[in-house]
């Protein structure tokens, strides 16, 4: 029974992911700017970050809840989901202890239920960046089958974001994650390039997993050899660079002409939509990235 139930909740909330959705993940340091967020624009909202501790319980000191719920309250205004992420660079070094007991396993899916319910969201992103033996590839593939069990009666997503490159989610733990959010940046010089895009989107794809449930990840900053960022706004005011470029004093970025073309191809390929990391990172008016993205799809 509840098998049926997970494949219930899984097609009803396929059928509502059927058109393109554009997900914008926010960081807490980002949280100034949620009643300016054009949340109209996305389809959700991924707010980062909890972690994970190692019995079980929730590290929340980053999340404020005043700025969640002002977050939701501006997104049920225009329909946009509002879900949590767990985890994150430098911020899954609980998952490794967590995942390896089943009690600690039990209390966190409790605990993270019990946020999301409270804090009225429509499900958790989870970014264990990354499992690297096979014992936590092992023990990654059971918390996110059993979280998709408990998530099922309240109708909750789930989604995970992982590396382009990765290969941490068994064929059979599949059908389980509503979302694979494809991390196609950060892999060398230049950091996010389009060839690497279909790369990794077909890396994933080649794992079977169906092409509605992979979403590409789009860069809103820009990175150089030595590993140093800058915003795409930053490189903007900076640099001012033209649409079509995607480098600018050392810096590779995605500028206005790859963010179309890349968004254009996930949409007629026929991937699920585009992520964004992160929504912070973008410049205001007509040059705005997210804009971009819009005109691309619609």
């Amino acid at each position: 029974m509840r098998w049926l139930l997970v494949v219930l909740v899984y097609c009803t909330l396929s059928a509502k992911a059927a058109d393109s959705v554009v997900i914008g993940y926010l960081p807490y340091y980002r949280s100034h700017i949620i009643e300016f967020l054009p949340v109209e624009k996305l389809t959700d909202i991924v707010y980062f970050s909890l972690s994970p501790k190692a019995d079980g319980s929730l590290d929340t000191s980053r999340v404020k809840t005043v700025e969640i719920q002002k977050l939701v309250k501006r997104a049920n205004q225009k329909n946009t989901r509002v879900h949590i992420c767990v985890g994150g660079w430098e911020l899954s070094g609980g998952f490794t202890s967590m995942t390896a007991d089943p009690t600690a396993r039990a209390i966190f899916i409790r605990n993270l239920i019990t946020f999301i319910r409270t804090h009225k969201l429509q499900g958790a992103d989870i970014d264990w960046e990354h499992p690297k033996t096979k014992k936590e590839v092992d023990n990654y593939q059971k918390l996110l089958v059993e979280l998709k069990h408990a998530f099922a009666p309240h109708q909750l997503w789930l989604t995970v974001a992982v590396a382009g490159w990765g290969k941490y989610i068994k064929p059979e733990t599949i059908p389980f994650i509503d979302r694979f959010h494809i991390m196609s940046y950060d892999q060398g010089t230049p950091h996010s390039s389009f060839t690497g895009t279909v790369k990794d989107l077909k890396q994933w794809e080649n794992q079977k997993v169906p092409k509605s449930k992979l979403i590409l990840g789009l860069p809103f900053y820009g990175r150089n050899k030595q590993g140093h960022a800058l915003t795409y706004n930053e490189i903007m005011q900076k640099h001012q660079p033209k649409p079509d470029s995607d480098e600018a004093d050392g810096f590779h970025f995605n500028g206005p002409v790859t963010i179309t073309r890349k968004t254009t191809y996930a949409i007629q390929q026929g991937y699920g939509g585009v992520m964004i990391w992160e929504l912070g990172q973008d410049v205001k008016g007509n040059a705005s990235l997210l804009n971009t993205i819009q005109r691309a799809i619609q």
